[in-house]
């Protein structure tokens, strides 16, 4: 794993190793370190078929995966099946998918045709029938989802800086609906002061029933006395925490809060 800290990865990067392993994506590597986004590392691993269960594992525990496809990614019968497990979790879980196309058109992986499809049919022969149909069908998905083309950018600085802000983002956002779920007890899609109180006595921080008031009417814009995910959002990015890192996760809550209420200090006076 690519972290030297205990922190799990949070993106999983699907590549074929001899197209980008020693250009874009180590670069990658850097502008998302650069970022504090953590991206899983195979430490040049062989990556064989059938995919191996350390792979498996770490496409299910990212948050988010990244396919770079690139001219000969459809010639890894293992790349084609990590897209496989890649889209079985975007659906069953919601993952993050962002295809990148690297010097290969998205028309081209979506209908397998041109050099990028010769080389797909040649990593057919021999395979299933039903295994060719779900490659098929993952390939024509993938090449719908919104992702980044290297042939309209003007060069692989800027692609890279616009793969790693759109990332972070969609990060961010992943991570406030889960913070949003954590003090939403009942699921219903909003927070109440009993709600806020009643995690906030559970991580063992101890506020007053003034502060937590005065914190729901920090952040209720509506004024109906509880706070939506809309405002939920917007608070979090007024109060915007300092030196609590966005991907802190639950285990870190009573920290957190703790931090979130110094700084509201100001919203109590």
């Amino acid at each position: 794993m690519a972290a030297s800290s205990s922190l799990p990865h949070f993106v999983f990067p699907s590549f074929h190793g001899p197209d980008v392993r020693k250009g874009i994506l180590s670069h990658l590597h850097n502008v998302f370190a650069r970022k504090k986004i953590t991206m899983f590392n195979d430490q040049e691993m062989e990556r064989c078929q059938p995919i191996g269960s350390t792979l498996i594992q770490a496409i299910r525990e990212a948050k988010a995966s990244i396919v770079l496809i690139s001219k000969n990614y459809a010639s890894s019968r293992c790349c084609l099946d990590e897209l496989l497990e890649i889209l079985n979790c975007q659906e069953a879980s919601g993952q993050i998918v962002m295809p990148v196309f690297y010097d290969v058109e998205p028309s081209d992986v979506k209908k397998q045709k041109g050099d990028f499809g010769i080389i797909f049919k040649t990593t057919c022969d021999g395979a299933s029938e039903e295994k060719k149909r779900r490659w098929i069908e993952a390939l024509t998905c993938v090449a719908t989802i919104t992702g980044e083309h290297s042939l309209k950018c003007h060069d692989d600085a800027e692609m890279l800086e616009k793969i790693s802000t759109v990332m972070l983002n969609k990060l961010k956002m992943e991570k406030l609906k889960e913070e949003f779920g954590i003090h939403d007890v009942d699921q219903n899609g909003f927070i109440t002061k009993e709600e806020l109180q009643y995690v906030i006595a559970k991580s063992g921080v101890k506020v007053t029933d003034r502060q937590v008031r005065k914190t729901i009417k920090a952040a209720d814009a509506d004024h109906d006395g509880r706070i939506s995910y809309d405002e939920f959002v917007k608070f979090m990015e007024k109060v915007d925490i300092e030196n609590v890192p966005w991907w802190e996760s639950s285990h870190c809550h009573g920290r957190k809060i703790k931090k979130i209420f110094n700084k509201l200090a100001g919203y109590w006076m």
